[in-house]
């Protein structure tokens, strides 16, 4: 954490509230924990909506996710524009339209999850199999490009059309898929997020290997609402425990 603290005095907005460092700081050590964790590859993003102005939203520039530092954090409003002159992901559109769809959405991570990326090009859904699934809800949604756009796409989410479809198929849920490509995690904050990635992952691991064992008994309507509820209480002692694995693999 002391080198992030270092990095932030290079950061070109000189009037950052104390809210708006914490963004940042997590938004980098967020990166790093889900590269850590084999979530995130080379082409993932995780974005934080401003919190002194909850029409813009924050998100690294265009880099690889293990170069970036609380310096390389550029200001978007909602629709994915910015003053900043450094080169920004194409994908940014992802992030922006979901934040204009839904006013509840704090942090929006966008990734290639590698155990979650099977289930965007079968027709099994993905659906909680065990407390620690329940806050993906009933099943994840499914974003088919194809049902507008046809069947000669690059499956890239880089316009603001595709990905107003994108935040519209997501509705009002936690996760949606987006079909032969990647996974998009929402939440109520950059923590949040983090601990869905990584509880999403191991469902969706666990899924697989239930359906080569066997009849899979998923949760019930009762249980997601129930263990729901006690497992997002726990989003600390994630994000705690995955931070000390960075420390000693000497990445933090």
């Amino acid at each position: 954490m002391v080198a992030i603290a270092a990095q932030w005095e290079n950061l070109e907005m000189k009037d950052n509230s104390p809210a708006r460092q914490t963004v940042f700081e997590e938004l980098v050590t967020a990166t790093k924990i889900l590269l850590n964790e084999g979530i995130l590859d080379t082409f993932g993003h995780i974005s934080a909506r401003d919190p002194d102005d909850p029409e813009s939203f924050f998100l690294a520039q265009k880099l690889a996710p293990s170069l970036i530092t609380v310096g390389d954090i550029q200001r978007f409003n909602l629709d994915g524009e910015t003053s900043d002159n450094r080169p920004s992901y194409l994908e940014r559109y992802i992030h922006s339209e979901i934040y204009k769809a839904r006013p509840d959405v704090q942090c929006v991570l966008h990734t290639h999850s590698p155990a979650v990326l099977p289930y965007c090009f079968v027709d099994t859904p993905l659906r909680p199999v065990t407390h620690m699934g329940a806050f993906i809800g009933e099943s994840v949604p499914v974003y088919e490009i194809r049902d507008k756009n046809g069947d000669e796409t690059d499956l890239f989410g880089g316009s603001s059309g595709v990905c107003a479809d994108i935040a519209e198929s997501l509705g009002n849920q936690t996760v949606v898929l987006m079909a032969r490509h990647g996974v998009v995690n929402v939440g109520n904050s950059v923590r949040e997020v983090v601990f869905r990635a990584f509880y999403l992952e191991q469902e969706a691991a666990a899924l697989t290997a239930g359906l080569q064992i066997g009849n899979i008994k998923y949760l019930s309507p009762g249980e997601i609402k129930t263990a729901g509820k006690l497992v997002g209480a726990q989003i600390d002692r994630g994000w705690n425990h995955w931070s000390q694995r960075l420390r000693e693999a000497g990445l933090a």
